[in-house]
């Protein structure tokens, strides 16, 4: 994973200590599509098997976050986003390419690279299993 770019001439030394500080860590953040025809029927009968590939993926932290998108633009039944940890862009390809969902021909993605800097995070939260640790 990249880290974060070094300190220049032209960044001031508070710019450079605040940068310094700011996590750096690289992500892939799919964004998920039904394709077109693509209904609520057709959605709902791939449901478990799309769970199931997430929770898989899961529980070999490979996803860091993940759900559906349920307003904004282009937002609808079956539109979605999810964070995947991957060694590079082509693990991450493969990983949402083998989505169900996307196996079926109901859903195309779009594929971003993202640097998480701020945030904070002070336990392990599974959302589809509804279990925690504390770290």
């Amino acid at each position: 994973m990249d880290s974060l770019p070094p300190a220049t001439d032209h960044y001031t030394p508070e710019l450079s200590q605040l940068l310094s500080r700011l996590l750096g860590r690289d992500y892939w953040m799919v964004t998920s599509t039904p394709a077109d025809g693509t209904t609520a029927e057709d959605i709902a009968a791939l449901l478990p098997a799309h769970i199931a590939y997430l929770l898989d993926l899961e529980e070999r932290h490979l996803v860091f976050v993940s759900g559906p998108l349920l307003s904004g633009p282009g937002a609808r039944m079956g539109s979605g986003v999810t964070v995947l940890r991957a060694s590079d862009e082509a693990e991450a390809t493969a990983i949402a390419s083998a989505d169900p969902f996307v196996t079926a021909g109901l859903r195309t993605f779009v594929l971003h690279q993202w640097r998480l800097n701020e945030g904070s995070v002070s336990m392990r939260l599974s959302f589809g299993r509804g279990t925690y640790e504390w770290q």
